[in-house]
Protein backbone atom coordinates (compact mmCIF):
# COMPACT_ATOMS: atom_id res chain seq x y z
CA UNK A 1 0.00 0.00 0.00
CA UNK A 2 1.75 2.84 -1.30
CA UNK A 3 1.33 6.47 -0.04
CA UNK A 4 2.82 9.95 -1.35
CA UNK A 5 3.64 12.22 0.99
CA UNK A 6 2.64 15.61 -0.02
CA UNK A 7 2.99 19.13 1.32
CA UNK A 8 -0.41 20.95 0.53
CA UNK A 9 0.47 25.15 0.80
CA UNK A 10 -2.97 27.29 0.14
CA UNK A 11 -2.16 29.96 -3.05
CA UNK A 12 -4.88 32.57 -3.61
CA UNK A 13 -3.20 34.74 -6.35
CA UNK A 14 -2.64 33.81 -10.28
CA UNK A 15 1.53 34.70 -9.75
CA UNK A 16 3.76 32.55 -7.61
CA UNK A 17 6.90 34.29 -6.67
CA UNK A 18 9.93 32.83 -5.16
CA UNK A 19 9.76 34.84 -2.26
CA UNK A 20 6.42 33.71 -1.22
CA UNK A 21 7.24 30.11 -2.23
CA UNK A 22 10.46 30.76 0.95
CA UNK A 23 8.51 32.33 3.24
CA UNK A 24 5.33 29.85 3.05
CA UNK A 25 6.96 26.76 3.62
CA UNK A 26 9.77 28.30 6.14
CA UNK A 27 6.41 29.51 8.08
CA UNK A 28 4.90 25.73 7.88
CA UNK A 29 8.25 24.04 8.90
CA UNK A 30 8.79 26.49 12.07
CA UNK A 31 5.27 26.15 13.31
CA UNK A 32 4.86 22.72 13.03
CA UNK A 33 6.40 19.54 14.05
CA UNK A 34 4.27 16.93 11.83
CA UNK A 35 5.41 18.84 8.86
CA UNK A 36 8.81 18.55 7.68
CA UNK A 37 11.53 17.37 4.78
CA UNK A 38 9.85 14.64 4.69
CA UNK A 39 6.65 15.69 2.73
CA UNK A 40 8.43 18.20 0.22
CA UNK A 41 9.54 15.65 -1.90
CA UNK A 42 5.90 16.40 -3.86
CA UNK A 43 4.32 19.92 -2.98
CA UNK A 44 1.09 20.15 -4.57
CA UNK A 45 -0.83 23.79 -4.26
CA UNK A 46 -4.12 23.90 -3.44
CA UNK A 47 -5.92 26.82 -5.81
CA UNK A 48 -9.06 28.21 -5.19
CA UNK A 49 -11.73 27.61 -8.16
CA UNK A 50 -11.90 31.37 -9.33
CA UNK A 51 -8.14 31.60 -9.88
CA UNK A 52 -6.10 30.46 -12.76
CA UNK A 53 -3.65 27.72 -12.39
CA UNK A 54 -0.68 29.96 -12.02
CA UNK A 55 3.09 29.00 -12.99
CA UNK A 56 6.19 28.47 -10.67
CA UNK A 57 8.65 30.89 -12.07
CA UNK A 58 12.79 29.56 -12.51
CA UNK A 59 13.93 30.94 -9.83
CA UNK A 60 11.13 29.48 -8.17
CA UNK A 61 11.62 26.21 -9.23
CA UNK A 62 15.36 26.28 -8.16
CA UNK A 63 14.18 27.49 -4.76
CA UNK A 64 11.82 24.65 -4.43
CA UNK A 65 15.12 22.24 -5.55
CA UNK A 66 17.05 23.32 -3.30
CA UNK A 67 14.56 21.68 -0.16
CA UNK A 68 14.57 18.76 -2.05
CA UNK A 69 11.18 19.17 -3.77
CA UNK A 70 11.15 16.66 -6.68
CA UNK A 71 7.93 17.47 -8.01
CA UNK A 72 4.79 19.49 -7.90
CA UNK A 73 1.91 20.53 -9.21
CA UNK A 74 -1.24 22.17 -9.24
CA UNK A 75 -4.88 21.24 -7.87
CA UNK A 76 -8.20 22.50 -7.21
CA UNK A 77 -8.63 21.31 -3.84
CA UNK A 78 -12.26 21.37 -1.83
CA UNK A 79 -12.13 24.85 0.11
CA UNK A 80 -11.92 22.95 3.67
CA UNK A 81 -8.57 21.21 2.95
CA UNK A 82 -6.04 23.58 5.21
CA UNK A 83 -2.67 23.70 4.30
CA UNK A 84 -0.33 21.33 5.67
CA UNK A 85 0.79 17.67 5.36
CA UNK A 86 -0.98 14.88 3.88
CA UNK A 87 -0.41 10.92 1.92
CA UNK A 88 -1.33 11.06 -1.25
CA UNK A 89 -2.94 7.92 -2.63
CA UNK A 90 -5.35 6.69 -5.61
CA UNK A 91 -6.09 10.60 -6.31
CA UNK A 92 -7.10 11.19 -2.67
CA UNK A 93 -5.31 12.87 0.10
CA UNK A 94 -5.27 11.98 3.67
CA UNK A 95 -4.60 13.95 6.67
CA UNK A 96 -0.90 13.17 8.30
CA UNK A 97 -0.09 12.53 12.04
CA UNK A 98 3.14 12.29 14.17
CA UNK A 99 3.43 9.40 16.64
CA UNK A 100 5.28 10.26 19.29
CA UNK A 101 6.43 7.96 22.46
CA UNK A 102 5.49 7.70 25.53
CA UNK A 103 9.04 7.33 27.93
CA UNK A 104 6.94 8.79 31.41
CA UNK A 105 4.09 6.66 30.68
CA UNK A 106 1.66 9.15 30.96
CA UNK A 107 -0.87 7.77 28.80
CA UNK A 108 -3.36 5.12 29.10
CA UNK A 109 -3.32 5.73 24.83
CA UNK A 110 -3.55 8.06 22.11
CA UNK A 111 -6.66 9.04 20.31
CA UNK A 112 -8.09 10.03 17.03
CA UNK A 113 -10.37 12.89 17.32
CA UNK A 114 -13.27 12.60 14.37
CA UNK A 115 -17.01 14.26 14.29
CA UNK A 116 -18.23 11.02 15.25
CA UNK A 117 -16.16 10.77 18.07
CA UNK A 118 -12.96 8.89 18.76
CA UNK A 119 -10.75 5.91 17.58
CA UNK A 120 -7.82 4.44 19.50
CA UNK A 121 -5.16 3.90 16.92
CA UNK A 122 -3.66 0.37 16.81
CA UNK A 123 -0.15 1.98 18.55
CA UNK A 124 1.10 2.01 21.88
CA UNK A 125 2.38 5.29 20.16
CA UNK A 126 0.28 8.88 20.70
CA UNK A 127 -0.67 10.36 17.54
CA UNK A 128 -0.65 14.10 16.98
CA UNK A 129 -1.96 15.93 13.87
CA UNK A 130 -0.46 18.95 12.19
CA UNK A 131 -0.80 22.23 13.64
CA UNK A 132 -1.32 23.70 10.28
CA UNK A 133 -4.86 21.77 9.73
CA UNK A 134 -6.60 24.32 12.59
CA UNK A 135 -8.87 26.98 12.29
CA UNK A 136 -7.41 30.22 13.04
CA UNK A 137 -10.19 31.90 13.81
CA UNK A 138 -11.00 29.74 16.92
CA UNK A 139 -9.48 30.76 20.52
CA UNK A 140 -8.08 27.18 21.29
CA UNK A 141 -6.89 26.64 17.46
CA UNK A 142 -4.24 23.59 17.20
CA UNK A 143 -4.06 23.38 21.59
CA UNK A 144 -3.41 19.68 21.95
CA UNK A 145 -5.04 18.46 24.77
CA UNK A 146 -4.74 15.05 26.56
CA UNK A 147 -7.73 14.40 29.17
CA UNK A 148 -7.84 11.99 32.32
CA UNK A 149 -9.51 9.08 31.84
CA UNK A 150 -12.12 9.42 34.59
CA UNK A 151 -13.78 11.80 31.80
CA UNK A 152 -15.69 9.73 28.76
CA UNK A 153 -15.05 10.49 25.30
CA UNK A 154 -17.20 9.35 22.66
CA UNK A 155 -16.68 5.32 21.68
CA UNK A 156 -14.14 4.84 23.89
CA UNK A 157 -14.19 3.05 27.51
CA UNK A 158 -13.30 4.79 30.53
CA UNK A 159 -11.41 2.67 32.88
CA UNK A 160 -10.87 5.01 35.73
CA UNK A 161 -7.45 2.68 36.17
CA UNK A 162 -9.62 -0.26 36.78
CA UNK A 163 -10.15 -3.05 33.93
CA UNK A 164 -12.73 -4.20 35.82
CA UNK A 165 -14.86 -0.99 35.16
CA UNK A 166 -13.86 -0.37 31.95
CA UNK A 167 -15.25 -4.32 31.36
CA UNK A 168 -18.22 -3.29 32.73
CA UNK A 169 -19.12 0.01 31.26
CA UNK A 170 -17.98 -0.59 27.78
CA UNK A 171 -17.18 2.15 25.00
CA UNK A 172 -18.46 5.95 25.96
CA UNK A 173 -22.11 6.66 24.09
CA UNK A 174 -20.85 10.76 24.63
CA UNK A 175 -17.98 12.57 25.45
CA UNK A 176 -17.86 14.53 28.30
CA UNK A 177 -19.76 18.18 27.86
CA UNK A 178 -16.63 19.89 29.05
CA UNK A 179 -14.41 18.58 27.08
CA UNK A 180 -17.15 18.75 23.70
CA UNK A 181 -16.94 22.56 25.32
CA UNK A 182 -13.13 22.85 24.49
CA UNK A 183 -13.30 20.52 21.26
CA UNK A 184 -15.91 23.09 20.10
CA UNK A 185 -13.47 26.12 20.53
CA UNK A 186 -10.80 24.17 18.10
CA UNK A 187 -9.12 21.65 20.93
CA UNK A 188 -7.62 18.94 19.70
CA UNK A 189 -7.80 16.06 22.16
CA UNK A 190 -4.94 13.62 21.88
CA UNK A 191 -5.24 11.06 24.16
CA UNK A 192 -6.48 9.66 27.82
CA UNK A 193 -3.92 10.13 30.62
CA UNK A 194 -3.70 7.56 33.60
CA UNK A 195 -5.47 7.90 37.16
CA UNK A 196 -5.48 6.39 40.59
CA UNK A 197 -7.96 3.69 40.81
CA UNK A 198 -11.34 5.76 40.66
CA UNK A 199 -9.23 9.06 41.20
CA UNK A 200 -8.53 7.85 45.09
CA UNK A 201 -5.61 9.09 46.70
CA UNK A 202 -3.12 6.32 46.00
CA UNK A 203 0.85 5.79 46.01
CA UNK A 204 2.93 4.42 42.97
CA UNK A 205 3.59 1.34 44.97
CA UNK A 206 -0.75 1.17 45.00
CA UNK A 207 -0.93 0.68 41.45
CA UNK A 208 -2.06 -2.64 39.85
CA UNK A 209 -3.98 -2.63 36.69
CA UNK A 210 -1.97 -0.20 35.46
CA UNK A 211 1.84 1.22 36.11
CA UNK A 212 1.72 4.82 37.46
CA UNK A 213 3.02 7.55 35.03
CA UNK A 214 6.79 8.63 36.57
CA UNK A 215 7.21 12.13 37.37
CA UNK A 216 9.45 13.81 34.66
CA UNK A 217 11.56 15.99 36.97
CA UNK A 218 15.07 15.20 38.81
CA UNK A 219 16.33 11.30 38.48
CA UNK A 220 12.95 10.48 37.35
CA UNK A 221 11.80 8.39 40.71
CA UNK A 222 10.51 11.18 42.52
CA UNK A 223 7.15 10.65 43.39
CA UNK A 224 4.41 12.19 40.73
CA UNK A 225 1.38 12.15 43.52
CA UNK A 226 -2.38 12.34 43.00
CA UNK A 227 -4.86 10.86 40.97
CA UNK A 228 -4.44 13.64 38.22
CA UNK A 229 -0.57 12.80 37.85
CA UNK A 230 -0.81 11.28 34.46
CA UNK A 231 -2.09 14.31 33.01
CA UNK A 232 0.71 16.60 34.88
CA UNK A 233 3.02 14.07 33.71
CA UNK A 234 2.08 14.53 30.03
CA UNK A 235 2.84 18.46 30.32
CA UNK A 236 6.18 18.26 32.78
CA UNK A 237 7.60 15.76 30.06
CA UNK A 238 5.85 16.47 26.39
CA UNK A 239 6.74 19.64 24.29
CA UNK A 240 4.03 18.10 21.79
CA UNK A 241 1.36 17.99 24.71
CA UNK A 242 -0.30 21.90 25.20
CA UNK A 243 -2.82 20.96 27.98
CA UNK A 244 -3.81 18.34 30.00
CA UNK A 245 -7.24 18.08 31.76
CA UNK A 246 -7.45 16.39 35.51
CA UNK A 247 -10.29 16.58 38.32
CA UNK A 248 -9.26 17.75 41.52
CA UNK A 249 -11.62 16.67 45.06
CA UNK A 250 -8.70 17.14 47.66
CA UNK A 251 -5.62 17.98 45.78
CA UNK A 252 -5.43 15.85 42.96
CA UNK A 253 -4.29 18.69 40.72
CA UNK A 254 -2.66 20.77 43.15
CA UNK A 255 -0.09 17.76 44.42
CA UNK A 256 0.26 16.75 40.67
CA UNK A 257 1.48 20.02 39.77
CA UNK A 258 3.40 21.04 42.36
CA UNK A 259 5.88 17.69 42.19
CA UNK A 260 5.93 17.63 38.64
CA UNK A 261 6.89 21.33 38.16
CA UNK A 262 4.00 22.71 35.96
CA UNK A 263 1.14 25.39 36.73
CA UNK A 264 -1.74 23.80 37.18
CA UNK A 265 -5.63 25.22 38.07
CA UNK A 266 -8.22 24.05 40.59
CA UNK A 267 -11.06 25.79 39.75
CA UNK A 268 -13.97 27.49 41.72
CA UNK A 269 -16.39 25.04 43.08
CA UNK A 270 -19.35 24.78 40.51
CA UNK A 271 -17.45 26.24 37.68
CA UNK A 272 -16.86 22.98 35.58
CA UNK A 273 -19.37 21.07 33.93
CA UNK A 274 -19.07 17.23 35.27
CA UNK A 275 -21.47 15.67 33.24
CA UNK A 276 -19.60 12.41 31.51
CA UNK A 277 -17.34 12.88 34.75
CA UNK A 278 -16.58 9.79 37.31
CA UNK A 279 -17.70 11.62 40.18
CA UNK A 280 -15.72 10.72 43.13
CA UNK A 281 -17.44 13.32 45.98
CA UNK A 282 -20.35 15.73 44.67
CA UNK A 283 -19.25 18.24 47.33
CA UNK A 284 -15.71 18.43 46.71
CA UNK A 285 -15.24 17.93 42.45
CA UNK A 286 -14.18 20.18 40.25
CA UNK A 287 -12.09 20.02 36.85
CA UNK A 288 -9.21 21.62 36.02
CA UNK A 289 -6.07 21.28 33.85
CA UNK A 290 -2.46 21.79 33.57
CA UNK A 291 -0.04 23.68 31.38
CA UNK A 292 3.48 24.98 31.39
CA UNK A 293 3.42 28.55 30.12
CA UNK A 294 1.72 31.63 31.76
CA UNK A 295 0.20 32.91 28.60
CA UNK A 296 -1.33 29.31 27.58
CA UNK A 297 -2.80 29.39 31.38
CA UNK A 298 -4.80 32.66 30.35
CA UNK A 299 -5.66 31.46 27.42
CA UNK A 300 -7.46 28.15 28.73
CA UNK A 301 -8.63 29.68 31.60
CA UNK A 302 -10.64 32.39 30.05
CA UNK A 303 -11.82 30.37 26.94
CA UNK A 304 -13.29 27.25 28.41
CA UNK A 305 -14.54 28.90 31.96
CA UNK A 306 -15.65 32.48 30.26
CA UNK A 307 -18.40 33.88 32.18
CA UNK A 308 -18.84 30.99 34.96
CA UNK A 309 -15.66 31.94 36.32
CA UNK A 310 -16.81 35.36 37.16
CA UNK A 311 -14.88 38.75 37.42
CA UNK A 312 -14.38 40.09 40.96
CA UNK A 313 -12.50 43.16 41.80
CA UNK A 314 -8.51 43.14 41.75
CA UNK A 315 -6.21 41.31 44.60
CA UNK A 316 -6.10 44.00 47.31
CA UNK A 317 -3.55 42.44 49.56
CA UNK A 318 -1.33 39.36 49.77
CA UNK A 319 -1.57 37.32 52.88
CA UNK A 320 0.75 34.63 54.08
CA UNK A 321 -0.53 32.08 56.96
CA UNK A 322 1.67 32.43 60.28
CA UNK A 323 4.21 29.60 60.62
CA UNK A 324 3.06 28.34 57.00
CA UNK A 325 6.72 28.69 55.89
CA UNK A 326 8.62 27.53 58.94
CA UNK A 327 8.68 23.66 58.60
CA UNK A 328 10.21 24.10 55.20
CA UNK A 329 14.06 23.27 54.88
CA UNK A 330 15.83 26.47 54.32
CA UNK A 331 16.28 25.69 50.67
CA UNK A 332 12.79 25.36 49.94
CA UNK A 333 11.89 28.03 52.07
CA UNK A 334 14.38 30.69 50.61
CA UNK A 335 12.55 30.12 46.68
CA UNK A 336 9.15 30.68 48.33
CA UNK A 337 9.95 33.60 50.30
CA UNK A 338 11.97 35.05 46.94
CA UNK A 339 8.71 34.67 45.10
CA UNK A 340 6.42 36.40 47.78
CA UNK A 341 8.87 39.07 47.91
CA UNK A 342 8.76 39.61 43.82
CA UNK A 343 4.95 38.86 44.25
CA UNK A 344 4.88 42.30 46.79
CA UNK A 345 7.37 44.59 44.70
CA UNK A 346 5.82 43.71 41.13
CA UNK A 347 2.13 44.44 42.18
CA UNK A 348 2.48 47.17 45.12
CA UNK A 349 0.43 44.84 47.21
CA UNK A 350 1.16 44.78 51.00
CA UNK A 351 1.81 42.02 52.34
CA UNK A 352 0.45 40.41 55.59
CA UNK A 353 0.86 37.53 58.18
CA UNK A 354 -2.27 36.25 59.08
CA UNK A 355 -2.19 33.96 62.57
CA UNK A 356 -5.61 32.46 61.12
CA UNK A 357 -6.03 30.13 64.30
CA UNK A 358 -6.03 34.04 66.14
CA UNK A 359 -8.39 35.06 63.89
CA UNK A 360 -10.87 31.92 63.74
CA UNK A 361 -11.22 32.06 67.33
CA UNK A 362 -12.25 35.60 67.99
CA UNK A 363 -14.78 35.40 65.04
CA UNK A 364 -17.84 34.32 66.75
CA UNK A 365 -17.66 31.09 64.50
CA UNK A 366 -15.69 28.50 66.40
CA UNK A 367 -17.49 26.42 68.96
CA UNK A 368 -15.43 27.50 71.68
CA UNK A 369 -11.62 27.63 71.77
CA UNK A 370 -10.87 24.88 69.46
CA UNK A 371 -8.64 25.75 66.80
CA UNK A 372 -9.82 25.25 63.40
CA UNK A 373 -7.28 22.09 62.82
CA UNK A 374 -8.57 20.52 65.68
CA UNK A 375 -12.41 21.36 64.37
CA UNK A 376 -11.51 20.26 61.08
CA UNK A 377 -9.13 16.99 61.59
CA UNK A 378 -11.82 14.43 60.21
CA UNK A 379 -13.92 16.86 57.93
CA UNK A 380 -12.37 15.85 54.67
CA UNK A 381 -11.58 12.88 55.29
CA UNK A 382 -15.19 12.20 56.67
CA UNK A 383 -16.84 13.47 53.28
CA UNK A 384 -14.71 12.31 50.48
CA UNK A 385 -14.55 8.65 51.98
CA UNK A 386 -18.11 8.44 52.66
CA UNK A 387 -18.78 9.84 49.17
CA UNK A 388 -16.77 8.06 46.84
CA UNK A 389 -17.61 4.53 48.87
CA UNK A 390 -21.46 5.48 47.99
CA UNK A 391 -20.06 5.31 44.21
CA UNK A 392 -17.85 2.77 44.01
CA UNK A 393 -19.66 0.03 46.11
CA UNK A 394 -22.59 1.03 43.77
CA UNK A 395 -20.19 -0.02 40.54
CA UNK A 396 -18.49 -3.18 43.04
CA UNK A 397 -22.02 -4.51 43.54
CA UNK A 398 -23.98 -4.14 39.89
CA UNK A 399 -20.49 -5.49 38.67
CA UNK A 400 -21.15 -9.17 40.55
CA UNK A 401 -24.94 -8.93 39.11
CA UNK A 402 -24.04 -8.72 35.31
CA UNK A 403 -20.92 -11.08 35.35
CA UNK A 404 -21.65 -13.30 38.60
CA UNK A 405 -18.42 -12.25 40.21
CA UNK A 406 -17.13 -9.60 41.83
CA UNK A 407 -14.09 -7.28 40.52
CA UNK A 408 -10.32 -6.82 41.57
CA UNK A 409 -10.31 -3.42 43.92
CA UNK A 410 -6.83 -1.84 44.86
CA UNK A 411 -5.81 -2.63 48.12
CA UNK A 412 -6.03 1.19 49.34
CA UNK A 413 -9.37 1.08 48.15
CA UNK A 414 -10.40 -1.74 50.20
CA UNK A 415 -8.33 -0.20 52.97
CA UNK A 416 -10.23 3.22 52.53
CA UNK A 417 -13.73 1.15 52.17
CA UNK A 418 -12.77 -0.65 55.63
CA UNK A 419 -12.58 3.15 57.36
CA UNK A 420 -16.04 3.67 56.13
CA UNK A 421 -17.87 0.66 57.34
CA UNK A 422 -15.75 0.63 60.38
CA UNK A 423 -15.87 4.43 61.18
CA UNK A 424 -18.47 6.35 59.40
CA UNK A 425 -21.68 7.11 59.82
CA UNK A 426 -24.28 9.18 58.52
CA UNK A 427 -24.54 11.51 61.18
CA UNK A 428 -20.82 11.73 60.97
CA UNK A 429 -20.77 12.50 57.37
CA UNK A 430 -23.83 15.29 58.01
CA UNK A 431 -21.85 16.82 60.52
CA UNK A 432 -18.61 17.16 57.83
CA UNK A 433 -21.10 18.63 55.50
CA UNK A 434 -21.65 21.28 58.08
CA UNK A 435 -18.09 21.92 59.81
CA UNK A 436 -17.23 22.13 56.12
CA UNK A 437 -20.18 24.97 55.22
CA UNK A 438 -18.75 26.72 58.66
CA UNK A 439 -15.23 26.65 57.51
CA UNK A 440 -16.31 27.91 54.14
CA UNK A 441 -18.39 31.16 55.83
CA UNK A 442 -15.30 32.15 57.98
CA UNK A 443 -12.82 31.91 54.85
CA UNK A 444 -15.41 34.13 52.96
CA UNK A 445 -16.33 36.88 55.70
CA UNK A 446 -13.15 36.90 57.72
CA UNK A 447 -10.23 35.63 55.54
CA UNK A 448 -11.04 36.83 51.67
CA UNK A 449 -13.89 39.27 52.20
CA UNK A 450 -11.69 42.29 51.19
CA UNK A 451 -10.04 40.21 47.72
CA UNK A 452 -7.15 39.29 49.53
CA UNK A 453 -4.98 36.52 48.04
CA UNK A 454 -3.52 33.34 50.24
CA UNK A 455 0.33 32.37 48.98
CA UNK A 456 1.32 28.60 50.61
CA UNK A 457 3.60 26.19 50.07
CA UNK A 458 2.75 23.51 47.72
CA UNK A 459 3.88 19.97 47.73
CA UNK A 460 5.61 18.25 50.58
CA UNK A 461 8.37 19.70 52.74
CA UNK A 462 11.23 17.14 51.28
CA UNK A 463 11.53 15.12 47.85
CA UNK A 464 9.41 11.90 48.10
CA UNK A 465 10.14 8.62 46.04
CA UNK A 466 7.50 6.69 44.15
CA UNK A 467 9.27 3.76 45.68
CA UNK A 468 9.17 4.57 49.43
CA UNK A 469 6.42 3.36 51.69
CA UNK A 470 4.72 5.29 54.07
CA UNK A 471 5.00 4.79 57.78
CA UNK A 472 1.19 3.61 59.02
CA UNK A 473 0.95 6.46 61.41
CA UNK A 474 1.02 8.52 58.47
CA UNK A 475 -0.92 6.77 55.20
CA UNK A 476 -4.54 7.95 56.82
CA UNK A 477 -3.45 11.65 57.06
CA UNK A 478 -1.56 11.67 53.92
CA UNK A 479 -3.90 10.07 51.53
CA UNK A 480 -7.36 9.96 53.37
CA UNK A 481 -7.16 13.81 54.07
CA UNK A 482 -7.28 13.34 58.00
CA UNK A 483 -5.65 16.53 59.85
CA UNK A 484 -5.63 20.08 57.96
CA UNK A 485 -3.41 20.25 54.69
CA UNK A 486 -2.45 23.73 52.87
CA UNK A 487 -5.05 22.73 50.27
CA UNK A 488 -7.72 22.41 52.47
CA UNK A 489 -8.65 26.05 51.91
CA UNK A 490 -9.59 25.74 48.76
CA UNK A 491 -11.11 22.79 48.77
CA UNK A 492 -13.01 23.59 52.06
CA UNK A 493 -13.99 26.60 50.94
CA UNK A 494 -14.61 25.78 47.23
CA UNK A 495 -12.09 28.31 46.52
CA UNK A 496 -9.77 28.46 43.15
CA UNK A 497 -6.40 27.11 43.63
CA UNK A 498 -3.50 28.33 41.27
CA UNK A 499 -0.22 26.54 41.41
CA UNK A 500 3.15 28.16 40.21
CA UNK A 501 6.50 26.74 39.86
CA UNK A 502 8.48 29.17 41.50
CA UNK A 503 12.12 27.51 41.25
CA UNK A 504 13.85 24.69 42.09
CA UNK A 505 16.32 23.34 44.53
CA UNK A 506 19.53 21.26 44.51
CA UNK A 507 18.95 18.10 46.18
CA UNK A 508 21.24 14.39 46.12
CA UNK A 509 19.49 12.06 43.97
CA UNK A 510 18.99 8.48 45.77
CA UNK A 511 19.28 6.49 42.95
CA UNK A 512 22.25 8.44 40.59
CA UNK A 513 23.88 9.75 43.96
CA UNK A 514 24.28 13.06 41.81
CA UNK A 515 22.76 16.30 41.38
CA UNK A 516 19.31 16.76 40.93
CA UNK A 517 16.94 19.30 40.44
CA UNK A 518 13.44 19.08 42.61
CA UNK A 519 10.41 21.49 41.57
CA UNK A 520 9.71 24.07 44.22
CA UNK A 521 5.70 25.29 43.75
CA UNK A 522 3.67 27.65 45.74
CA UNK A 523 -0.04 27.37 45.61
CA UNK A 524 -2.39 30.84 45.19
CA UNK A 525 -5.91 30.80 46.87
CA UNK A 526 -8.34 33.73 46.16
CA UNK A 527 -12.01 34.74 46.64
CA UNK A 528 -14.79 32.09 44.65
CA UNK A 529 -14.65 33.66 40.61
CA UNK A 530 -11.09 34.83 41.21
CA UNK A 531 -9.07 32.43 39.12
CA UNK A 532 -8.66 35.15 36.27
CA UNK A 533 -7.51 37.88 38.72
CA UNK A 534 -5.28 35.33 40.28
CA UNK A 535 -3.57 34.15 37.36
CA UNK A 536 -3.13 37.92 35.62
CA UNK A 537 -1.42 38.36 38.81
CA UNK A 538 0.82 35.66 38.51
CA UNK A 539 1.57 37.07 34.98
CA UNK A 540 2.35 40.56 36.59
CA UNK A 541 4.77 38.88 38.70
CA UNK A 542 6.68 36.60 36.12
CA UNK A 543 6.92 39.83 33.97
CA UNK A 544 7.71 42.37 36.04
CA UNK A 545 10.51 40.28 38.23
CA UNK A 546 12.10 38.94 34.98
CA UNK A 547 11.38 35.70 36.01
CA UNK A 548 10.65 32.76 33.19
CA UNK A 549 7.31 33.18 31.68
CA UNK A 550 7.12 29.23 31.37
CA UNK A 551 8.84 25.91 32.17
CA UNK A 552 10.62 23.39 29.99
CA UNK A 553 10.34 19.82 29.88
CA UNK A 554 12.26 16.94 31.22
CA UNK A 555 14.75 16.86 34.35
CA UNK A 556 14.80 20.19 35.42
CA UNK A 557 11.68 22.54 35.10
CA UNK A 558 14.39 26.33 34.73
Amino acid sequence: MVRTPVGVPIYKSSNISSEWLKDTIASMLSTDDVFGAFFLETVLFRIPVKIRLPTVPKDGVEMLGSLGVKDHSFARLDDSIPSGPYFLRHGRIYQAMRLYPDPYGAFMYGVIQSEDGFTRPRTELIPVPSRLYANSSLPLSSKRIAVKDIINLKNLPTSASSKAYAQYHGPSASTAKAIQHLISLGAVIIGKTKTTQFANGETARDWIDFQCPFNPRADGYLDPAGSSTGSAAAIAGYEWVDFAVGTDSCGSIIWPAALQGVFGLRPTLGVSELEGVLPYSSVMDTMGFFTRDIRNFQLLQKAWYGKKSHRRQNPSKIIVPSGVLDTLPDSKKSVMVKFIEDAKTSTGLPRTELDVDRLWKSSGVAPGNISYTEYLYSTVAHIQIHDSYIHEKAFYDNYKKKFGKYPYINPMVLHKWEIQRQNISTADFEEAIRRMAIFKGFLESHVFNDAAVMMLPAGGAEAAYRDELISPENIDAYLQSFGFDNTFYSILGGLPSVVVPVGQRPITSRVTKETVWEPVSMMIVGQAGSEAQIIDLVRTVLNKSRRPMGVRVGEKAF
